[in-house]
């Protein structure tokens, strides 16, 4: 049987772009040879595209401009059939340009237009077949304030937020942050509207800074997000398989931190950390994976149920594909639960949830694989076109549609 065609993408023009090199030197470590033939394509933080053998050790991204030196630059087109074509941007020796086929769109993209649907998007219109969620669904996903609308609409409950634009912030702050601060309270949470991986994130305790919060907010992004800061904080995440009405659930985690608002780096810089299961470190592995976390969260059967019912109703509300992982917030005095965030693109596709169910990361990535296929089969069996030529017919009414 002749092997799929995989390009494994990552990097791109994102604050999230080494957490998504991580991901996907993982995917490309995963795939097996033997049934897939794997070309990893990296994305510069300048938005370069190349491919080349050295992609795949992570050794060499320690001196990136040494790195694009040793590897090729491609353009990306419409292959024959349903593939994607990598096209050298120089010439060969023979005068046309090295062109690598691919079967699948693997992407392991984190944060920027790599997971906010723009990606997806050209995967459309190249019509080729790409892992995970579709353009809807990425764009709603990526927006906080856009995902926690879709979830009042379908009767999930979140906390109470306000959103502020930095169009509308400017030479206003003062009375912007009044407004917060009554309607809102201290403390509350402030983080960018459309980013990933807790950058930009903040706690504050009163108006100063709540202030600088937005400030640093509005570096990542045009509008920033305030939320009511919930008592007695456990924050509960979930990861969902599946695409359209079939999807399952992982086991929970519950995430440690000693501030209670997990940062950037406590997801990814912190030195000596491991999973934790019933009380024991499991092995370790790179990406998010070397966080501080307790798998299977330390909750009842009935809430750890609730949870994962308002996971499956958020997947599919936002009509999400492949794997995801859905972050909760609860009051551990309440056990209320509300819905934080929905990450179509999760760091090392929280494979370390789906491992204590008996999918290990190898077949994880495939069922990826299975998934990007059904979805592109069931999309491009519709009727895409209209069997009418409109021009042949008015051509005689010009373009300004004159008498016939």
């Amino acid at each position: 049987m002749q092997r799929r065609r995989i390009g494994v993408f990552f990097g791109g023009q994102s604050p999230e772009h080494e957490v998504s090199v991580i991901t996907g030197l993982q995917v490309v470590a995963a795939l097996d040879p033997s049934r897939f033939e794997v070309t990893p394509v990296y994305v510069t933080k300048d938005g370069h595209w190349y491919i080349g053998s050295q992609l795949g050790d992570i050794k060499q991204y320690a001196a990136i401009p040494s790195l694009v030196e040793k590897v090729t630059e491609v353009s990306v087109a419409s292959g024959p059939g349903r593939t994607l074509a990598l096209v050298g941007r120089k010439m060969s020796f023979l005068g046309a340009p090295k062109e690598i086929l691919l079967d699948v769109a693997f992407l392991a993209f984190h944060g920027g237009s790599g997971e906010n649907g723009a990606v997806q998007g050209l995967c459309e219109t190249f019509n080729v077949p790409f892992t995970g969620s579709g353009i809807a669904a990425s764009a709603i996903g990526m927006d906080k304030v856009l995902s926690k609308k879709m979830c009042q609409m379908v009767g999930v409950p979140i906390v109470e937020w306000v959103e502020v634009w930095e169009f509308d912030w400017r030479g206003k702050e003062a009375a912007n942050l009044a407004e917060i601060a009554d309607k809102i309270g201290f403390p509350a949470i402030v983080k960018p509207v459309r980013l990933g991986s807790s950058i930009g994130i903040a706690k504050v305790k009163d108006v100063t800074e709540l202030d600088n919060a937005i400030e640093e907010a509005f570096r990542y992004d045009a509008s920033v997000l305030i939320e009511k800061c919930i008592p007695n904080l456990r924050e509960i995440n979930c990861s969902v398989l599946g695409g359209g009405v079939e999807c399952q659930v992982s086991v929970l985690e519950e995430p440690v931190s000693g501030e209670g608002v997990l940062s950037f780096k406590d997801k990814y810089m912190r030195d000596g950390s491991s999973a934790k299961s019933g009380g024991a470190k499991t092995e370790r592995a790179a990406g998010m994976a070397s966080l501080d976390r307790l798998i299977p969260a330390p909750i009842s059967q009935e809430l750890g149920d609730e949870i994962g019912n308002l996971a499956i109703k958020v997947f599919k509300a936002l009509n999400c594909s492949g794997v995801v992982r859905i972050d909760f917030l609860m009051d551990d005095a309440t056990q209320n639960v509300w819905f934080n965030e929905i990450n179509t693109i999760p760091g090392s596709f929280s494979f370390y949830l789906w491992q204590p169910t008996g999918i290990p990361f190898d077949s994880l990535v495939e069922k990826l694989i299975d998934l990007a296929i059904s979805s592109f089969e069931n999309r491009s069996g519709r009727v895409r076109s209209y069997e009418v030529n409109l021009l042949a017919s008015r051509s005689a009414g010009g373009l300004k549609g004159g008498k016939s």
